[in-house]
């Protein structure tokens, strides 16, 4: 009689701590409003630091021992952040679908270190879209000052090279590798610390921001004319080969 008692007193404590360490995965798909696949999205639980990634097809896993019921928040870059409640392990195989902060015509820069519409910025921009400067055959700076009002590029050879905005910047003849620009040159953030790296050919370009009158804040102290910011096409995963 007492061997009855006590083995269920004995496997009681392991039942219990079994049902606490026991984990769960969940899958589900992130997409747009296009029914189209997210990659890279976060996928969090609330109040934890779990969390996990979805994929290049908008895919993810996330296998978590967190107490029911439990809150996963859904974020991506230019998406409206969600937050789903998950009650039970039967919930599972989620389709989410997040809201694009930005519409189709909008324009949308990076040159302030995040994704902000033009028009909320109060900063003198120009911006040029990588179709239009495929269709101008701007394949430099060089033609892009054909483009955009108020930018000068003067060059005799790539060491003497110099780029004015509005009219400022560094004089040409004067330019030499003792000499910092006035403007700024940055390819998907990174500075070029010389006029001459300028003359280099454009290849996959995204969009080019022209930022206007002295941009030290953000960008440093080569900037008191302004800054040129290039930003470069994402990866496709796509498989595929583009011809012109």
């Amino acid at each position: 009689m007492k061997r009855s008692i006590l083995l269920p007193g004995f496997l009681l404590p392991l039942y219990l701590i079994a049902q606490v360490t026991a984990s769960s995965t969940f899958t589900g798909r992130i997409a747009n409003d296009n029914n189209n696949g997210l990659p890279f999205a976060s996928v969090s639980i609330k109040g934890t630091a779990g969390g996990t990634a979805t994929d290049s097809a908008g895919y993810f896993s996330l296998t978590t021992s967190q107490k029911f019921p439990f809150t996963l928040v859904i974020s991506s870059v230019g998406y409206a952040p969600r937050q789903l409640v998950v009650r039970n392990s039967n919930d599972n195989n989620f389709l989410i679908q997040l809201q694009s902060l930005f519409q189709n015509d909008t324009v949308v820069i990076t040159s302030r270190r995040r994704r902000e519409v033009l028009q909320d910025v109060p900063i003198p921009i120009t911006v040029i879209g990588g179709k239009l400067v495929e269709d101008a055959g701007a394949f430099n700076v060089n033609r892009v000052k054909e483009l955009i009002p108020s930018v000068q590029l003067y060059t005799s050879n790539p060491r003497n090279t110099g780029v004015n905005i509005r009219g400022l910047g560094s004089p040409f003849g004067l330019t030499n590798d003792g000499l910092d620009p006035g403007v700024g040159i940055y390819v998907d953030g990174v500075y070029y610390a010389r006029p001459a790296a300028a003359t280099f050919d454009f290849i996959d370009i995204d969009q080019i921001e022209v930022l206007r009158g002295p941009q030290g804040t953000l960008y440093g102290k080569n900037t008191t004319a302004g800054a040129i910011s290039i930003t470069t096409r994402k990866p496709n995963f796509k498989t595929g080969v583009i011809s012109k």
